[in-house]
């Protein structure tokens, strides 16, 4: 542990903060409005909401949940204008959602200090992210926009009983909203300050009364770029001069989804999920910051000027496409047991290229397609036994994938090019159960095991006898290098909560999580470092939290301690190299320990002000280094030791003539590592974001002003040497109009 003033001065703030919020007193919410979906502003946050992160026969309150979980309703994802999955990255304790990588809407999402540094499609995430019950296998198009979702279930520490293997870190469930037969729908348009528009919609109804529902929805995002080209380099025959001041990073997405419920029985329900989108345009904007930031220190060395421009000698460019369908069978065998099956089917295809240094010399240009199909299906039955003593959750879940990536590089102006990239079949399989013992109306157990079988085969082009220089084709024949390997593992869990009271409860407890190991697509140079596959990583984690509703259900404070121990940790390494530009493997590092708090509340000051705020400190260190290595630093990637977050919503009631939502946002977070080496740090980021709507009286007509990073922070998701990138955007300001009818 290695505690200092200034970590230990925070935390007691923080956790003063949060229960200095006791001693207000507000009258309850339900005295408010007896209709929650009718909560007005901050006040939606108090909503209800259930979840079915532990997959049983029913739903369950959140606050009645033994989990480190946030989740956001689709009220509360309205309330705190959440737009997509990285708006959520500053309001839930410990965790990140970042994109990363070479292309744009891959995610590099990061829990509890747990995350990758690579947007290769072979390396798998700490962090899951599940659409509607489908686990997507790579991290390609999962940055998306919260349009017509229901829930989204943060869950933070491994949730590998339930949701299967590379969930060390934790998992993301997204649910989208079903028809119910009432007809009605959406429409919104959103316009910002810097060319970028957006038009949604919705439109449910039956088909066959009381039988057969159906929901269409179309979405399409028209960004017209953010960051400046101020370079005078000629880029695919156009001449941009400094005069020019061309606009890149332009992007359209669209999709369309189709949802159908057909209610054959009373106890028999099906749902069909259908979606189809595509990402077209610039590809990832790169800058290189030389003089502007220092990366070894995470500081900026002047005022941030030129933050947002950049000057490269090469197009990029994004072009892909994705398709899915999720199909829920649920059938209700009686009041307390069920059975659900989710089968599944997701393919996407995404090419694009890069100009990585994002300089006016030819230094590091990449250009890549990946290819993806899974299947996946899961079967569960849940019940209630013994009277409603026993709770019991058993199932089988079977995964497959094949991905195939292809990597161009070109170095020096072409003066060096050659091709990276790999084949793989990935099969896993598992059975698992999870029990809740009531010992009484208070003192509750569980347990429960899930037992995985994973199998990797892969084909890797290999550069030991020269590089493979079939760029654009990709035959490379004689190159390609055979790997296999399987895994099998079990993962157990075994907990205790005590309910303090009807609005208070404590828990307790320790469960394993298994991350299988992994290949190296970007085997540039394996006389140094093998392409794998490497060994298993494991963790025990160790978790005691609370969770209460004070003062009549106006004050709503939660909190948890974890302790981790990871053995084998796999890292993905990313250091300068003369070479190759930037050389990059997965390696065991060792074995790490890393302990967290994670505090949030949310206060209900009056009828109209609710006050809300998080907290999380991180702490990690290595307990061994596995000999030989040497590029790994003490700091973990991604692992900032501070974040806080506080927002204030007050809403105005003008009678007959609707209501006002005024909405102000501050967040911290400390500098952390980006590379294992620690030879570059993101700097620390502070945002703040506000927020007026005009709602009318019968709250189905809004207008809004909003502006997101108002303190024009630059912000990246990967830095190479002094190349910086995807860039983010700065200061936005937008108007939203939305009405929904039914």
């Amino acid at each position: 542990m290695r505690f200092n003033g200034f970590k230990i001065n925070m935390l007691t703030a923080a956790i003063g903060l949060s229960l200095s919020a006791t001693f207000f007193s507000a009258p309850l919410l339900a005295e408010e409005s007896e209709d929650k979906k009718k909560a007005k502003g901050g006040a939606a946050m108090f909503e209800v909401i259930e979840i079915t992160a532990r997959k049983k026969y029913k739903a369950e309150p959140v606050q009645e949940t033994p989990l480190s979980v946030t989740v956001y309703g689709s009220e509360q994802l309205e309330a705190l204008n959440v737009a997509d999955l990285t708006d959520l990255s500053y309001t839930s304790p410990g965790a990140q959602f970042e994109e990363v990588g070479t292309f744009p809407g891959v995610q590099n999402f990061s829990f509890r200090g747990q995350g990758i540094t690579s947007s290769i499609p072979s390396v798998d995430p700490t962090v899951g992210t599940f659409i509607d019950g489908m686990f997507l296998g790579v991290t390609y198009g999962v940055v998306m926009d919260m349009f017509d979702m229901e829930s989204v279930e943060v869950l933070r520490g491994p949730q590998g009983l339930l949701f299967g293997r590379n969930v060390t870190g934790g998992a993301v469930s997204l649910r989208t909203k079903r028809p119910d037969g009432e007809f009605g729908g959406k429409v919104k348009v959103q316009a910002t300050d810097h060319d970028e528009y957006t038009y949604a919609g919705t439109l449910e109804g039956s088909l066959i009364e009381d039988k057969l529902y159906a929901k269409i929805v179309g979405y399409h995002n028209n960004d017209n770029g953010y960051f400046t080209n101020i370079g005078t380099g000629h880029i695919d025959g156009v001449d941009y001069l400094t005069p020019n001041n061309k606009t890149v990073g332009a992007i359209d997405t669209t999709f369309v989804r189709g949802t159908l419920v057909f209610e054959a029985t009373d106890d028999l329900e099906l749902t069909l999920i259908a979606e189809s989108g595509s990402m077209e345009g610039d590809g990832a904007a790169w800058s290189n910051l030389t003089g502007i930031l220092d990366p070894a220190k995470g500081e900026y060395l002047s005022d941030q000027e030129g933050k947002f421009t950049l000057e490269p000698d090469a197009g990029s460019f994004t072009d892909g496409e994705w398709n899915h369908a999720v199909f829920e069978t649920n059938y209700q065998i009686d009041e307390y047991s069920s059975i659900t099956n989710i089968l599944a089917y997701r393919e996407i295809d995404f090419d694009g290229a890069a100009d990585i240094d994002g300089s006016m010399a030819p230094i590091f240009e990449v250009g890549a397609r990946t290819i993806q199909d899974q299947i996946s299906n899961e079967l569960r039955y849940a019940t209630s036994l013994m009277d409603g003593k026993l709770d019991l959750t058993i199932g089988h879940y079977y995964f497959q994938q094949d991905i195939e990536y292809l990597e161009d590089r070109y170095i020096a102006g072409g003066a060096l090019k050659f091709v990276l990239g790999g084949r793989m079949d990935h099969t896993s399989y598992g059975a698992f159960f999870s029990t809740d013992y009531h010992l009484s109306d208070k003192l509750s157990i569980s347990a429960g095991a899930r037992y995985t079988v994973e199998d990797k085969k892969a084909e890797i082009i290999d550069s030991t006898n020269g590089r493979c220089t079939d760029v654009g084709t990709y035959i490379c024949e004689g190159k390609w290098e055979d790997l296999e390997r399987e895994w099998t593992n079990v993962t157990p869990k075994i907990g205790v909560d005590y309910k303090l009271n009807d609005d208070a409860m404590v828990y307790a407890f320790w469960t394993k999580g298994f991350r299988s190991g992994g290949v190296n697509f970007r085997n540039s140079k394996p006389e140094l470092y093998s392409p794998g596959p490497t060994e298993a990583e494991g963790q025990d984690t160790y978790e005691i939290g609370v969770k209460s509703d004070l003062l009549d259900g106006t004050l709503r404070l939660n909190g948890a301690y974890f302790f981790t121990d990871i053995k084998n940790k796999q890292s993905e390494i990313n250091v300068a190299d003369p070479d190759v530009i930037s050389l990059q493997a997965t390696l065991n590092a060792g074995d790490v320990e890393i302990q967290g708090i994670e505090v949030d509340f949310l206060a209900l000051l009056s009828d109209s002000f609710t006050l809300m705020g998080s907290y999380s400190w991180l702490d990690a260190e290595y307990t061994k280094r596995n000999f030989g290595i040497e590029v790994f630093g003490d700091d973990l990637p991604r692992l900032a030791p501070i974040s806080y977050s506080l927002a204030a919503n007050y809403t105005l009631e003008l009678e007959a003539n609707g209501f006002v939502v005024a909405q102000v946002g501050y967040s911290y977070r400390d500098k952390s590592a980006y590379t294992d080496d620690n030879t570059s740090y993101f700097p620390e980021t502070e945002q703040v974001t506000a927020k007026v709507e005009w709602n009318n009286s019968d709250d189905n007509f809004k207008i809004a002003l909003y502006g997101k990073n108002l303190l024009d922070e630059a912000r990246f998701g990967n830095i190479t040497s002094n190349m910086w990138g995807p860039m983010q955007k700065g200061r936005v300001l937008g108007l939203e109009v939305s009405y929904s009818f039914y």
